[in-house]
């Protein structure tokens, strides 16, 4: 009898550990697959402190003609590779067409890819201009300062659309197996075109071009006045 409550319990001790174990596997694959939106959303974060060089940047040149070109050429870099040849890319591809498909939300779609346009003939531009081996003229500077503030401005009407018209109707036409699935093919791509470290590797690099102009801590933008 002793025997067998002894079994017993020792079976029960397995079927718990192994529970356990499969829950600490799926809890494991849980915390490291991002939603495909989410994964855009935070995407969005590292444009958005990008956007915050080309303000700072912009600010520069309008109010003391300087241009610190090694910076901003780098945060062009990522705008370009990152940002229009990858994330836009992952929304052109298989976000914007379930809206074009079910025929919901088609003239904002029509206009966000037409902004993705804009957006890479200003990065061109920038990117002429900050290559160029001599000096830029002050004409140059200003060019630069109105290309930053067009890109800035549409930039951030254009996140702010998506983020809470498209991003939030996804789930809308897709199963969650299918979004789950997407998730996937973002996580894969991501590392296939940025390496193992990924979206984290592109968020160490502009934190560092934000600790070279001297906005990393995040209180300097707190008002010192109220």
């Amino acid at each position: 009898m002793i025997f067998m409550v002894v079994c017993i319990l020792m079976c029960a001790r397995q079927l718990y550990a192994e529970n356990m174990s499969e829950k600490s596997v799926q809890q494991k694959h849980y915390e490291e697959i991002i939603p495909p939106t989410e994964d855009l959303m935070r995407e969005h974060g590292l444009l958005n402190r990008i956007l915050i060089i080309y303000e700072e940047t912009a600010h520069d040149i309008e109010r003391h003609h300087r241009l610190d070109r090694d910076i901003l050429k780098a945060a062009v870099t990522i705008v370009r590779d990152f940002i229009e040849q990858y994330h836009e890319k992952m929304e052109e591809n298989y976000i914007f067409p379930l809206f074009e498909k079910h025929k919901k939300h088609v003239r904002l779609v029509k206009i966000l890819r037409e902004q993705h346009e804009a957006g890479r003939i200003i990065t061109a531009q920038l990117e002429r201009l900050l290559t160029r081996e001599k000096k830029l003229s002050q004409r140059d500077l200003q060019s630069v300062a109105r290309l930053l503030r067009k890109f800035i401005r549409m930039y951030r009407a254009h996140e702010a659309r998506e983020d809470t018209v498209i991003f939030s109707e996804v789930r809308h036409f897709i199963s969650q197996k299918d979004f789950e699935k997407l998730a996937e093919i973002f996580e894969d791509t991501e590392h296939e075109l940025f390496g193992k470290d990924g979206f984290e590797g592109i968020l160490k690099t502009v934190q560092d071009l934000e600790r070279q102009r001297g906005i990393a801590d995040l209180a300097v933008f707190t008002p010192q006045s109220l």
